[in-house]
């Protein structure tokens, strides 16, 4: 079988050169290669350096050298057929050469066709040779593990790959049974059976619960084959087995796997399935079956996954399946389903491709019953209907109770600032009060002056009025001071109508803080003004402890609700002026009114140089009901009842922030007009 492949190399190895040089032109002249070699150095490096398929040795049985080829041959190159080439040859000598391994052998002279026919056979038997020598190679090494045993069933022959398996040696088992393998976990009827089979001539595979030496067990599958001779005879028995143990664990491991899967998916309360690309359902859960009605028989004869679904349903279920084996997305998963029994109901249906290999095999999915979501649903649709209308008197009630707590707020506010109020009126009143008094004793002067000098203007109308009469008319001016009293009634006047004004203005800012329009009424409104009227009646919350500065800028009207946008302005106020005066200092703090525009808004900022606002509650400042003043000096409604105006009813903004650890800046924004952009 090599021949036909490869070139065949013969070495001949001869002292006589002539002679060498004879047989290798013969050689030559049959078309193989030739070397040649007159000495046995110069042989055993041709035989290490280089393949050579026949060697031809030309020998002396009493000379030690080309034996020394010889043994070399026996030793290293047993695959390698040796032709001996001897002037005579007696029969020990022939003994002796074949003892050593050698082939064959030729005497001189050499028959030139004797030569070639051994020749032949030789390379035949190379080729032989090579092969027994690969195959043993192969089956020594070979990862399956091999045995070979005798008739009897007698180890004669183990690979590597049983040595490994099993921990036994060659020299332990050659001349054992394999039996000795026998983990006791097999019936004697198992082996018995094997036997039969093997001893008629047949071959037997199976798998083989051994035991190795140290007492492991493990699992093996095993093919034994009968060696039979030309007479029908089986010589021996030839047993190719394979471990395996950890794919038998894998199995196990798989099969508990697939009855937990099983088990977990009968444990859902929804349907589970799976359908090939034609329709076909190959996999359902417990609840699958329970849902729609069909048997174990049924599946096993085939149901098609249309026959779940309504007829009506038909044609969208398709295009949708086909949908989702092209991975193109659907929307509607809702179905009517179709029982068995004919019976219907509403269903949702969830899916995924089957992938394998890159490809689509099918459509995996989950069916959920929606029957009672549905009653549910129709249910709420009802509730709804009279819910919307009791969110919505709800609402209308809230919203009263809201302005309700505005206006009580603002109640409160003027409860609060009712004394001051009193006492600023009070202060003017007082005052065109002595004004009228000292105008009323001018007026009796000027009385008793008018009726001095009615007297003397009759007296010079009658014919003549006496020195002494003009001298106690004089008299009298100066004792009366006729000349300042003009003057001071003058004063008194101008004074009054100052008191008169004060008196006004705090009137009118009650009368602007105490107007009410409705809770959704917006009008056009300067907010300058506001915090104007706001000074005013808090005045006496303040001015015992804090000079005001205000700045404020020129702003256009907002459309607002004024009366709330008042009650902010003269709460943020009373706060500030409040948290002065916990101070407790003898020299007054510091309030700065600011307003400005900026885009679509209006702001205005209210700072003061109190206490501050600690951060650890910064954040709850403007959470109803929440106050640091002492119990009954605040509600815990006014920055809340504020953020709400601003925020909720305008669509501003109200913000705190504390530069340093003893101020507090009120900042509010409010859009000019509703839908301004809020900055």
């Amino acid at each position: 079988m090599f021949s036909a492949v490869k070139k065949v190399t013969l070495l001949v190895v001869d002292r006589r050169v002539p002679v060498s040089t004879s047989v290798s032109l013969v050689i030559k002249k049959l078309g193989y290669d030739v070397v040649t070699a007159d000495t046995v150095d110069s042989a055993l490096e041709l035989l290490k350096s280089q393949k050579i398929d026949v060697l031809f040795l030309e020998i002396n049985i009493s000379g030690e050298k080309s034996l020394e080829i010889l043994s070399y041959v026996h030793d290293h190159l047993s695959d390698l057929p040796v032709i001996v080439i001897s002037s005579a040859m007696s029969e020990k000598d022939e003994a002796d050469v074949f003892r050593m391994g050698a082939f064959d052998y030729l005497i001189h002279p050499i028959n030139n066709a004797r030569l070639e026919i051994t020749i032949k056979k030789a390379i035949i038997e190379s080729e032989r040779r090579q092969q027994a020598s690969l195959f043993s190679v192969v089956i020594t090494n070979s990862p399956i593990t091999i045995v070979i045993t005798d008739k009897e069933g007698n180890i004669e022959f183990v690979n590597n790959a049983f040595c490994r398996t099993t921990g036994y040696s060659l020299k332990e088992v050659v001349g054992q049974n394999p039996r000795i393998l026998k983990s006791g976990d097999q019936s004697e009827s198992f082996y018995k059976e094997l036997w039969e089979t093997i001893t008629s001539g047949k071959n037997w595979h199976g798998e083989f619960h051994n035991k190795k030496k140290n007492g492991e067990l493990y699992w093996e599958y095993a093919v034994i084959i009968p060696i039979i001779d030309p007479t029908w005879s089986i010589t021996h028995f030839v047993s190719v087995k394979q471990d395996i143990s950890l794919r038998k664990k894998e199995h196990e491991a798989l099969a508990e796997s697939e009855r937990r899967f099983q088990e977990l998916a009968d444990l859902l309360p929804q349907t589970v399935f799976e359908i090939d690309l034609k329709g076909w359902i190959t996999y359902t859960n417990r609840m699958g079956f329970e849902t729609f009605g069909y048997s174990h028989e049924d599946f096993h004869n085939g149901v098609h996954s249309m026959t779940l679904f309504a007829p009506e349903e038909h044609e969208r279920v398709r295009q949708n399946m086909e949908y989702r084996v092209k991975n193109i997305p659907f929307d509607n998963h809702e179905y009517v389903g179709h029982r068995k029994d004919g019976t219907r109901f509403p269903m949702l249906v969830y899916t995924t491709r089957i992938i394998r290999d890159g490809a689509p095999v099918g459509i995996r999915g989950i069916v959920l019953d929606i029957t009672e979501r549905k009653q549910v649903e129709e249910k709420l649709h009802l509730l709804n209907q009279t819910l919307e209308e009791r969110i919505e008197e709800r609402t209308k009630k809230l919203e009263k109770t809201h302005q309700q707590m505005i206006l009580h707020e603002k109640l409160a506010s003027i409860g609060l600032l009712a004394a001051g109020i009193a006492h600023e009126l009070n202060n003017p009143i007082n005052f065109v009060k002595i004004n009228f008094t000292t105008l009323k004793d001018a007026v009796s002067d000027f009385e008793k002056m008018l009726k001095e000098y009615s007297d003397i203007i009759k007296k010079f109308e009658q014919g003549g009025c006496s020195a002494m009469e003009l001298q106690t008319m004089h008299k009298m001016e100066r004792e009366l001071a006729i000349d300042t009293l003009f003057t001071d009634i003058s004063d008194i006047f101008i004074e009054s109508q100052r008191g008169f004004e004060r008196i006004t203005a705090i009137i009118s800012s009650m009368r602007n803080f105490s107007f009410r329009h409705t809770i959704d009424e917006r009008v056009l409104f300067d907010i300058n003004n506001g915090i104007r009227d706001a000074l005013v009646l808090s005045r006496y919350e303040y001015n015992n402890y804090a000079d005001v500065e205000t700045i404020l800028e020129e702003l256009p009207p907002i459309t607002c609700n004024p009366e709330q946008i008042n009650q902010v302005f003269l709460n943020l106020i009373i706060n500030s002026a409040h948290a002065i005066a916990s101070k407790e200092n003898r020299s007054h703090g510091k309030i700065t009114i600011h307003t400005w525009l900026d885009g679509g808004s209006v702001y205005c900022s209210v700072a003061d140089d109190g206490t501050g606002i600690p951060v650890e509650i910064r954040n709850r400042i403007f959470d109803p009901f929440f106050t640091t003043k002492d119990p009954g000096k605040g509600t815990g409604l006014g920055l809340s009842i504020s953020y709400d105006i601003i925020v909720n009813k305008h669509g501003g903004t109200l913000s705190v922030d504390c530069p340093n650890e003893k101020e507090t800046v009120f900042t509010l924004s409010l859009p000019i007009k509703p839908g301004s952009p809020v900055h």
